[in-house]
């Protein structure tokens, strides 16, 4: 009986004990599996940039307003009725072009009534002359006459002036915007007839605030751009800052500027809002990297890069902030891979496969 319950004793150890061994055995495979896992959690995919030095520019815009270069509002030089216009509203006009005529047939009349009593007195004035030689008549007659020419003379110019005044004529190239009176109508001298633009040129007027004033120059550029239209960016064209003004606002603190702006294919018309940008300042040759790139650790500024398959930590000094670049003043060397997707993924070591590669 003893003999059979040792027996009993031994197989029943031998069974817990293989069972022991069983549970170890997975308890390992398990442990295996899960530290593969998080191995290969380590790895993880990066995108890269490499870092180049570049010519940049920081700028600031500000709000502008477009006006014509010229906006001229012509008045009749003469009385009367207005008897014939030319050009209709919106039309294109070219300097010296009529836009219209007042009574310019009474001063047609007046003009060829001048010339012909011009033509008599200096043919009366003639013969004086020859009979003042003549000893035939006095110097005085002769005298006489040369005053009453003089006269027709200075009446014909009058009416040369009135014949060239009666028709209203552009000084400019540019579009007549608005006519300021109809046909048959009765205009008194120094009445407004007509509004013309000279719009192939554009003045853009900014106010500057008084910390950029110091660093803009007359001669200076700038670009203008359009509001945007349904989405799309508008036209964006070079100017020229011709005007500074020496006095600020007193209420706005600003600093009137005035940029001329070449409109020749005529995208921008007057009175339009627009953006105007100016140049801050140039840097040449320097490290900048998107602001997206840096990572912050504990309140410090760092980037990684990626060598030999693995992501390095790289402290660095950040200078300048110009749009979404920021510069980068130590720390980064030309050449060097730059991680800018993933970054705040790995740490200082992490192993790292390149998107594409």
């Amino acid at each position: 009986m003893t003999a059979v319950y040792v027996r009993l004793l031994q197989i029943t150890c031998l069974m817990l004990l293989a069972s022991l061994l069983l549970v170890g055995c997975g308890q390992d495979e398990e442990t295996d599996a899960e530290t593969g896992s998080a191995h290969e959690e380590k790895v993880l995919n990066v995108a890269l940039s490499t870092v180049a030095r570049q010519d940049i520019e920081e700028t600031f815009t500000l709000p502008g307003t477009l006006e014509a270069w010229e906006d001229l509002t012509l008045a009749a030089e003469m009385a009367g009725p207005v008897h014939w216009i030319g050009p209709k509203e919106g039309d294109r006009v070219t300097k010296g072009e009529a836009i219209l005529r007042i009574d310019p047939e009474r001063r047609e009349a007046e003009l060829a009534r001048d010339q012909i009593e011009y033509e008599l007195q200096q043919k009366y004035m003639e013969r004086r002359r020859a009979l003042v030689e003549s000893e035939l008549v006095s110097q005085q007659d002769f005298e006489d006459a040369r005053k009453v020419f003089e006269q027709a003379r200075a009446q014909l110019q009058l009416s040369k002036v009135a014949l060239t005044k009666s028709t209203l004529r552009s000084p400019v190239d540019g579009i007549l915007d608005r006519l300021l009176v109809d046909r048959g109508e009765y205009v008194s001298e120094g009445d407004a007839a007509a509004v013309v633009m000279q719009v192939n040129r554009l003045r853009a007027l900014v106010e500057v605030p008084e910390k950029e004033i110091s660093g803009l120059a007359v001669g200076g550029t700038a670009r203008i751009m359009a509001a945007p239209v349904r989405g799309a960016s508008g036209p964006r064209l070079p100017g020229e800052i011709i005007h500074l003004s020496f006095q600020a606002d007193p209420a706005a603190r600003t600093y009137l500027a005035k940029i001329a702006v070449d409109n020749s294919a005529e995208t921008l018309r007057p009175g339009m809002i627009v953006q105007v940008e100016f140049s801050r300042r140039q840097l040449t040759q320097v490290i900048a990297i998107p602001l997206y790139a840096l990572v912050d650790r504990d309140g410090v500024k760092v980037v990684f890069v990626e060598q030999g398959g693995q992501a390095r930590l790289r402290s660095i000094k950040v200078g300048p902030i110009i749009g979404s670049l920021a510069v980068i003043e130590e720390g980064l060397s030309p050449g060097e891979r730059l991680i800018v997707k993933g970054q705040h993924l790995v740490s200082d070591g992490t192993a790292v496969v390149v998107e594409g590669n």
